[in-house]
This record gives C-alpha cells, sequence and structure tokens, in this order.
C-alpha cells in the first residue's frame, strides 16, 4: 500500500453534496447525479461525474449534528462553465453534444460518426435554458 497518496487540486473545481438515502458513499470512489444536489455511489456503467474527497452515508436522519449526510466532490471536468440548451433538453448527469440551437444530450455507444461531447451536464433544462456543464469531463467516444 502506498503510504501516502499523491493529491494535488489546485485546479480542480471541488462542491458538496447531499448523498441519497439509503446510499453509502466511499472516499475515493466515483459518485453520480441521484438528482438536484443529490448524489451517490456510481456504478461501472453509470455517468460519474467526479470523485468523492470524503465518506457519507445517506441513512443519517440528523444532518445537523452528523455531518457524515454531505461529501465534497472533485469534478472530473477542466471547470464548469453555463451552455445553451437546445432541441432535445438537457439531463443533469448526460453527456452533451451540439445541435442547431444549442447543446442536447448525447447517445454515446454503438455509433459510427464523430461525437464530440463537450461535457456533462450538472442540471437538468429545456430549449432556451442555460445549465452548468462540467467541461471536457468526457471520456466517451463514438456515439449519436
Amino acid at each position: 500500500m502506498v503510504a501516502k497518496a499523491e493529491e494535488r487540486l489546485e485546479q480542480t473545481v471541488i462542491r458538496q453534496f447531499t448523498v441519497a438515502a439509503g446510499n453509502t458513499v466511499r472516499r475515493g470512489f466515483p459518485v453520480k447525479f441521484s438528482g438536484g444536489n443529490i448524489v451517490e455511489a456510481a456504478a461501472i456503467t453509470d455517468n460519474a461525474f467526479g470523485i468523492a474527497l470524503e465518506a457519507g452515508n445517506g441513512d443519517d436522519t440528523t444532518p445537523t449534528t452528523n455531518p457524515t449526510t454531505k461529501v465534497r466532490v472533485a469534478l472530473f471536468g477542466n471547470g464548469v462553465a453555463k451552455v445553451l440548451v437546445g432541441t432535445g433538453g438537457a439531463t443533469q448527469g448526460a453527456p452533451a453534444k451540439f445541435v442547431s440551437d444549442g447543446t442536447t444530450d448525447a447517445t454515446v455507444g454503438g455509433g459510427t460518426g464523430k461525437l464530440r461531447v463537450l461535457g456533462q451536464y450538472m442540471e437538468t433544462g429545456v430549449v432556451g435554458d442555460l445549465v452548468g456543464i462540467n467541461l471536457g469531463s468526457a471520456g466517451w467516444s463514438v456515439g449519436s
């Protein structure tokens, strides 16, 4: 085991989230959105958006006396920016792509065309909304 794992977070966006009820988040593991400002542990096939910097348990019924219901998350991207939502809308946690009138959810995998994923939506929105996008967080490649 490494005596002291390296951690350099000077340029990282770090945000605090509430752990979903009935869920346990482990330190150093990926998280995904569970709606709004709520997160849960991510599985291999989920659209994870960051790494939990501490452990948290969503079963705590007294968050004012036990802060483990909240965890800090280091986002995968290079910052968060506002983008215009276009036809098709935006879903929190989904990868984003360009469309003629803004951005929309990208379908990843199975495609043969090029797909430029801008990042990952931090919020849900409809056509004309400005929503936050986790820039450059995408590890996705082909799709539509």
